[in-house]
């Protein structure tokens, strides 16, 4: 799940850049709900409630076009996101109450044919429990990096594969990654993606400036620090679905507002080892609620 959570902020749009730098801004509401074991049953009398900020810049270095008319671009990316937690009645420190997330990548897509392309990356990111940049430290920044082999199955899928690395638990490892992107563009769309946690939305086109979705999607954050004198890992990830309205004001502005629910939100720690990747682990988790979210997207 940790590791999901970093390859997700990494891939956001990188094969929909061209020449235009992208820029996003998204507040999302969390409406209060109970907190559960692994069983269901209630923790106490143990709940809260949840805000979650973020934005994302996508930033084109430089673009180059070969003789054969294949291209190369290089681009910047930068993420943060800050979650507020707004947990009541806890008698044990089983949440955090802040989530500070920011990651800054370079990345290189270069189209290796008609029918195929490389995504190269690497970068860091700071994933940390306090709000303030004078409290980070070294045991919360990762290094990531890798290389993914995508291949255009036809105008509207792309799928692909490769390795990733990160230090997440403390030392060099090779994960997996995936890349999955369907996009089918007019009147009716539908779309699927894997590139910014996982996104799954069916919408209708009613004119050049009103869009209207039904969307599922699932992200989220993690926080690196020390509990007890352990190294943790403290993982926030949520499933949210509804109805997703998109205004467009012109070609370079769009407005998606979304209401909907909150279908499961995990907040739980677990240690930051190898051993604690594959065995079972305790995720709790707060229950069904209320989702609003608000976002502007903008291209220059």
């Amino acid at each position: 799940m940790k590791t999901t959570l970093i390859l997700a902020a990494l891939l956001f749009l990188l094969m929909n850049v061209k020449s235009r730098a992208q820029v996003s801004f998204k507040t999302e509401y969390f409406g209060t709900s109970d907190y559960k074991n692994n069983d269901g049953d209630k923790v106490g009398n143990s709940k809260g409630s949840a805000m979650v900020y973020s934005g994302i810049a996508n930033i084109p270095l430089a673009v180059k076009i070969n003789k054969d008319s294949l291209s190369s671009t290089w681009v910047l990316n930068l993420s943060g996101d800050h979650a507020r937690l707004d947990n009541k009645n806890f008698t044990q420190d089983l949440v955090l109450s802040h989530i500070t997330n920011v990651q800054l990548s370079v990345v290189n897509i270069r189209q290796l044919s008609q029918k195929w392309s490389l995504i190269a990356f690497a970068g860091a990111g700071i994933y940390n429990s306090e709000t303030q940049i004078s409290k980070v430290n070294a045991n919360s920044i990762l290094g990531n990096g890798g290389a993914i082999f995508v291949k255009k199955i036809n105008p509207k899928l792309d799928l692909g594969a490769g390795l990733a690395f990160t230090n997440t638990l403390g030392y060099p490892m090779l994960f997996p990654a995936l890349y999955v992107n369907y996009n089918s563009e007019g009147k009716y769309t539908f779309k699927f993606s894997m590139l910014n946690g996982i996104q799954a939305s069916a919408g209708y086109n009613f004119n050049n400036t009103l869009n209207l979705q039904i969307i599922a999607e699932m992200n989220g954050q993690m926080a690196l620090l020390k509990k007890d004198g352990k190294n943790v890992i403290f993982t926030h990830q949520y499933v949210v679905a509804g109805l997703r309205p998109e205004i467009k004001i012109n070609k370079n502005i769009s407005l998606p507002i979304t209401l909907g629910v909150n279908a499961v939100r995990f907040a739980y720690f677990q240690d930051r080892n190898l051993k604690s990747l594959f065995k079972d682990k305790e995720s709790p988790y707060f229950d069904f609620s209320p989702y609003a979210a608000a976002q502007i997207n903008y291209k220059f």
